[in-house]
């Protein structure tokens, strides 16, 4: 969760799309950056108010406060020759623009833009301009190995959830060997500002008590994930769909 705000705050300030703005990519993924982030993370404290880091080559920037809608899919596929593909799509809020075009509803994305252009003097760097494609948490992934051969495919839907859900597939799988569709499973905590999400469910009511101890202001939600995946087995691949929501794994 403390690395969830951190990474969030950082987003915040420096995400937007490249075309307009220096995103300092090598400065965000710079191990020393992550070390130094990763210091600031107590097993016995709360970081009660993220600021975004000063990663080398970043413009000051300041991080708004905005919001997304989920009404989004996801799908993970590979094929008999090995192709794989992973996927998100979104219309944004439920039936998007309420337009449709040919048989397609168009989105809304637009909302995902932050309508305040500059605070205090410094440019936000997901404000709107024309062309511009909005901030989106969109994060559909493929995992490799060091030998280049992919080894999982996960994405995700659920607005602002989804960089969460996917970082918990790909940890659990990983490093913690589950199988894709356990680590789905898994029950998600999530923060983008100064407040614990906590899943609804038995899981975080037990533990709910002793975050609130250590300093954390949470809340429990139902946060109707929608996780799915692929992983490389002996002899082919396992699919995960979350349980949570109407996806299913299916090999044809």
């Amino acid at each position: 969760a403390e690395s969830e705000r951190l990474a969030f705050a950082d987003r915040a300030a420096y995400g937007g799309d490249r075309d307009f703005v220096d995103v300092p990519v090598a400065g965000l993924t710079d191990p020393a950056y992550l070390r130094a982030r990763a210091k600031l993370i107590s097993a016995t404290g709360v970081i009660a108010h993220a600021v975004p880091g000063q990663p080398k080559g970043a413009k000051p920037r300041i991080a708004p406060k905005s919001g997304e809608i989920p009404s989004t899919s996801d799908i993970a596929v590979a094929d008999a020759a090995g192709n794989v593909a992973s996927l998100t799509s979104t219309v944004e809020g439920g039936f998007g623009s309420s337009l449709v075009a040919g048989g397609y509803i168009l989105n809304n994305e637009l909302t995902d833009f932050d309508f305040v252009p500059e605070v205090g003097g410094a440019k936000v760097a997901n404000r709107v301009e024309g062309g511009k494609r909005p901030r989106s948490s969109m994060s559909p992934a493929i995992v490799y190995d060091k030998n280049g051969k992919v080894v999982l495919a996960v994405g995700a839907a659920g607005g602002p959830t989804i960089p969460a859900q996917v970082a918990k597939a790909i940890v659990a799988v990983i490093d913690w060997h589950l199988s894709v569709q356990d680590a789905i499973a898994l029950p998600l905590i999530f923060t983008n500002d100064d407040t614990l999400v906590l899943e609804k469910g038995p899981f975080f009511a037990a533990m709910e008590p002793a975050l609130k101890a250590m300093g954390h202001a949470t809340v429990q939600y139902p946060l109707g994930l929608k996780a799915n995946g692929i992983e490389r087995v002996r002899g082919g691949w396992r699919g995960g769909a979350d349980p949570r929501s109407e996806g299913v794994a299916l090999g044809l």
